[in-house]
């Protein structure tokens, strides 16, 4: 055991290296009051702190040297606690540049280079000084908290003396619990962090007055969603588990984190996997669909079958979307599939999706939805609809109209270059970056370009 002279262990470290804003069960915005309107800092004079120095509680302490670090420009946490036979005896509040980070630790001990990868590894920037700024408190008589111990010099430039500014550092930030109540009841309306972050700050009075970011609702609400996900998962797991009881070939697959909290979730039943077996040629991936509660894009493989009508080949829920997240999709995608490749696949534009195709489907024929192009081209070109051909006679057709009828109505692939070519010149659109990319990418999804057998879209086959 680690003690002090008064028999106190101090062995206990309290550690607050969250990026979060922390939640505060007083009102922190008592003491924002004392500054926010003053940045003269005639309010300076009364936030002294010296030895013998007395508080009614623990908090009170924490909260004062807070609001003296919010005055002088600097950040403080919580960094090591005695306790005695009667429990937390000493608290000790420090600068958050105190000690060192683990890797500023290591980079003083040597390394071993035949262990360490060849990728390269994202390396953080060392926010630690080893600082030795603190203040010390005891509990003595009658519950009383005193200061023991305070050093207030620093070895670091702090931030500019303007409290109202330097209440974005981390210890300033805070969600009080009304906050927090407000941020899940506005959340489960739909209402994105942004608009929650607008409102509080009119509840506060101007976002002047506001001791968090958007960032920090965001963080409240992704907390609240894994584990609501984590109760959901597991009713998942037990709804997929009376699936396999009554169909032998229902498969599921669970992807999780180091924390274990789940990324992806994948499944398919036995009717599917069959299906697949019989009309799994030409299959179609779509991640356009999202679900409100968790931000998780609803992935479903899409076919044909010999009636013309559309059939599942699986499901996805997915956590993010990247090119690593794909590859363990489609992998096990294609394990559920009994290994069967598809011989063209069907996706939108996204660029990871058509990274991790390469890796996992390397001899596929992969297309791009033409319904999603068009409506990716409305969205970056809807601006140019309405324009008219320059040096025309009147009654040509716009520009939104002469682009479908060159993609849709060309008989062959250099009738369409021409009409292509021929619609830039007269439209003034030579140098626009996305139709640039659009011709540049034809072979993935105008019609005359890709064989006939492959011409159906996705968004076709929705509505057969």
């Amino acid at each position: 055991m680690n003690e002090n002279e008064d028999g106190v262990d101090l062995s206990e470290p309290v550690i607050d290296g969250s990026d979060n804003a922390h939640v505060q069960v007083n009102d922190p915005y008592s003491y924002l009051d004392k500054v926010i309107e003053d940045e003269s800092n005639k309010v300076e004079e009364s936030i002294d702190i010296y030895v013998g120095k007395e508080f009614r509680s623990d908090d009170e302490a924490y909260n004062f040297y807070n609001l003296y670090a919010l005055i002088k420009g600097f950040s403080v946490r919580k960094n090591q606690r005695g306790t005695s036979r009667k429990g937390v005896s000493t608290l000790r509040f420090v600068c958050s540049k105190q000690g060192l980070s683990n890797r500023q630790k290591n980079e003083k001990k040597p390394v071993d280079c035949s262990t360490k990868p060849n990728t390269p590894e994202k390396v953080r920037s060392a926010t630690r000084t080893n600082c030795l700024a603190y203040m010390r408190v005891k509990l003595v008589e009658g519950g009383i908290w005193q200061v023991t111990k305070f050093q207030d010099e620093h070895n670091h430039q702090l931030a500019p003396n303007t409290p109202s500014k330097n209440r974005n550092l981390r210890s300033h930030r805070c969600l009080t619990i009304e906050d927090i109540e407000i941020i899940r009841k506005l959340s489960d309306q739909n209402i994105g962090p942004s608009k929650i972050a607008e409102y509080l700050a009119t509840l506060h009075g101007g976002k002047k007055r506001v001791l968090f970011r958007t960032k920090d609702v965001s963080n409240v609400i992704a907390t609240d969603n894994r584990k609501l996900l984590g109760v959901d998962v597991d009713r998942t797991l037990l709804h997929f588990q009376k699936k396999q009881e009554v169909d032998e070939e229902f498969f599921y697959a669970i992807d999780a984190d180091e924390d274990g909290f789940v990324r992806h979730i994948f499944w398919a039943d036995g009717r599917a996997r069959r299906a697949y077996l019989e009309f799994g040629d030409v299959v179609t991936f779509d991640t356009t669909y999202n679900t409100n509660k968790y931000s998780m894009p609803l992935a479903p493989f899409i076919g044909v079958n010999h009636h013309r009508q559309s059939i599942f080949f699986g499901m996805a829920l997915l956590r993010s979307e990247n090119t690593s997240n794909f590859c363990w999709l489609f992998e096990t995608w294609l394990k559920a599939m009994y290994g069967k490749h598809p011989k063209v696949i069907i996706t939108d534009q996204d660029p990871a999706m058509r990274k991790a195709i390469k890796i996992v489907f390397p001899n596929a024929i992969h297309r791009c939805c033409q319904w999603h192009v068009m409506r990716k081209a409305r969205e970056k070109l809807g601006s140019l609809y309405g324009r008219m051909p320059t040096g025309m006679p009147n009654g040509m057709p716009t520009f939104g109209d002469e682009l479908g009828r060159v993609i849709n109505c060309s008989l062959t692939v250099p009738e369409f270059e021409d009409a292509w070519a021929a619609m830039l010149d007269n439209y003034k659109l030579k140098d626009n970056k996305h139709l640039k990319n659009m011709f540049e990418q034809r072979e993935e999804w105008v019609p005359e370009t890709v064989e006939d057998c492959y011409r159906k879209s996705s968004h076709q086959r929705k509505n057969m």
